[in-house]
């Protein structure tokens, strides 16, 4: 059996509020995509324009902030963070990074949040002891419910099901590093009604990391390294970006971007993706669109991922209304 090891970067900090998307709390006019950089120092929560323009630290603490997500609403942003200690934990803020708070009263170590469709429940991984594991929580920090073995959970569009990463073999290693020894990864997906899971095995893979939704709910992007890849007939050892249908058993397509690439994120719309590359300058985002063509950079400074895009134009209006939401969430919201 092979074993992969990696570090999960972890960071948090105390934000101090930057109104640079609005004066008031509220969510952006205009599209945004927020990121995490490291250029000043330590990881921070960054926000810019589609282009690349207009990069503005929001968060300026003086520990590690990463992995942040808009909410539905665009009006908030969640993210993990480090702030408090040196086990990371999640917080909220607005958008415009003011008002920053914990989401749980306990401190627990929380990575990765992904947002439900109706904005009242989140999904993360952690870890419990000798396991990583997917939870479910309100956010508002009510009870939690852990739902299955894995990380970088997804939710679906629809709010029905929630994609992650899961394998054959998943363990923390006390290697202080928040390292995670695995083999055999897979996609999996579980019904948040029904907790019937369903699962999506390519085969060959020997990473295979953040599953990320197409707006349209029918097909999974993701990273990962795929061992029948021509390219890594002779030795390579890049990470690539592959679209499968969610489709028991489909077949992944790589999606043809040069380079050691990871953590894919898509525009709204679905046409666009957004993605991490590592360069001469270190890790940089860059965006492309999804049927082909060529690569934008938007970043030069410092190492930069985690992106995620809002556009107000596809956002929730800020009171859900309830012909937009599925009939889930009444019977599995969990309840403070």
């Amino acid at each position: 059996m092979k074993f992969i090891r990696f570090f999960l970067v972890c960071g948090l900090g105390l934000v101090v509020g930057l109104s640079v998307i609005s004066t008031a709390a509220g969510a952006p006019r205009t599209a945004k995509i927020v990121f995490a950089s490291d250029r000043d120092g330590n990881s921070e929560i960054y926000v810019m324009n589609p282009n690349g323009s207009g990069q503005v630290n929001l968060t300026r603490h003086r520990d590690h902030d990463y992995s942040p997500v808009w909410s539905p609403t665009g009006r908030q942003i969640l993210f993990a963070s480090e702030r408090g200690g040196n086990t990371s934990d999640l917080y909220v803020m607005d958008a415009n990074g003011s008002d920053v708070r914990p989401v749980f009263r306990k401190r627990v170590r929380r990575s990765h949040p992904t947002w439900s469709p109706d904005g009242e429940e989140i999904a993360y991984y952690r870890v419990d002891g000798g396991e990583v594991a997917i939870y479910t929580a309100s956010i508002k920090g009510g009870a939690e419910k852990r739902i299955a073995i894995g990380m970088h959970p997804a939710w679906s569009p629809d709010g029905s099901e929630i994609a992650f990463m899961s394998a054959e073999t998943l363990l923390p290693i006390n290697d202080g590093f928040g390292g995670v020894q695995i083999a055999k990864p897979r996609i999996e997906m579980i019904n948040v009604r029904t907790d019937a899971k369903k699962r999506i095995s390519p085969e060959g893979f020997v990473l295979l990391f953040n599953p990320t939704w197409t707006p349209d709910g029918t097909r999974l992007v993701f990273s990962g390294i795929d061992v029948n890849d021509p390219d890594q007939a002779f030795g390579g050892h890049d990470t690539s970006l592959y679209i499968v249908s969610r489709k028991r058993n489909g077949e992944p397509r790589k999606i043809k971007v040069a380079g050691d690439v990871s953590s894919p994120a898509l525009a709204p719309q679905g046409d666009i993706l957004i993605y991490g590359k590592e360069t001469n300058r270190g890790d940089q985002l860059f965006k492309v669109n999804l049927a082909g063509g060529r690569s934008e950079q938007l970043t030069d400074k410092g190492r930069n991922y985690s992106a995620d895009w809002f556009d107000p134009v596809f956002a929730l209006p800020v009171s859900p209304q309830p012909y937009l939401l599925t009939t889930v969430w009444g019977r599995v919201k969990v309840r403070d």
